[in-house]
């Protein structure tokens, strides 16, 4: 009696184990299913081309983009995003991740936006920025009042000298349907993307 006992309760042990392996497989299978979700849908890994985000961002640095940021809402001011250029309703170019540019989100739809002595008018009330960025030089055609259409936002380059941005006439117009969505992260070093300090190194934010 006591050997069928203790076979009938290795056989349940067994049992119990194989179940605990086939649940274990089970959800190791989910989790990796719903990473590859994630980063194939919610995620974009991107590089970033050229200085103007400088000491934010600096070139060649790679960066995570979360493409579900605005699904329901819209781009904050100060936000830092990733967008396609407009195309070319007539002559339509091919995008690929090369083409994606990165700035900081300065005036929003409908807004006007003026740069004037250095300062930026937002509707004619000078912005008071979240972060110490270098002063702007040259307004360029923000010299001028430049109105937002209902769709459209003016960026800036964090390096505001570099007036690779909204200030450049030859410059893309960044639409909301263009935007890829949010930059969260960069790889390496690897740190929140928010802004940058008086030291040269991002700070955590946005």
């Amino acid at each position: 009696m006591n050997l069928r006992f203790e076979e009938e309760t290795k056989k349940e042990r067994r049992i119990q184990v194989l179940k605990e392996i086939f649940w274990f497989l089970i959800a190791a299978v989910l989790v990796i299913f719903i990473a590859w979700l994630i980063v194939q849908f919610a995620m974009k890994k991107a590089g970033m081309i050229g200085s103007a985000m400088e000491p934010t961002l600096f070139n060649g640095e790679d960066v995570i983009i979360n493409k579900t940021s605005y699904l329901m809402l819209s781009p904050h001011r100060g936000a830092v995003v990733a967008f396609y250029p407009e195309q070319d309703e007539n002559e339509p170019e091919e995008l690929n991740d090369s083409s994606i540019l990165i700035r900081r989100i300065i005036g929003l739809p409908g807004e006007t936006i003026q740069i004037r002595d250095g300062k930026i008018y937002v509707d004619g009330t000078v912005l008071e920025e979240e972060y110490p960025f270098e002063n702007i030089i040259s307004a360029g055609r923000a010299n001028d009042e430049i109105k937002l259409e209902n769709d459209e936002y003016f960026v800036l380059s964090d390096k505001r000298a570099d007036q690779d941005d909204s200030r450049n006439t030859t410059f893309t117009r960044v639409r909301k349907s263009n935007i890829i969505g949010k930059v969260i992260l960069r790889l390496n070093p690897f740190s929140m993307v928010g802004g940058p300090t008086s030291t040269g190194t991002a700070a955590e934010g946005q």
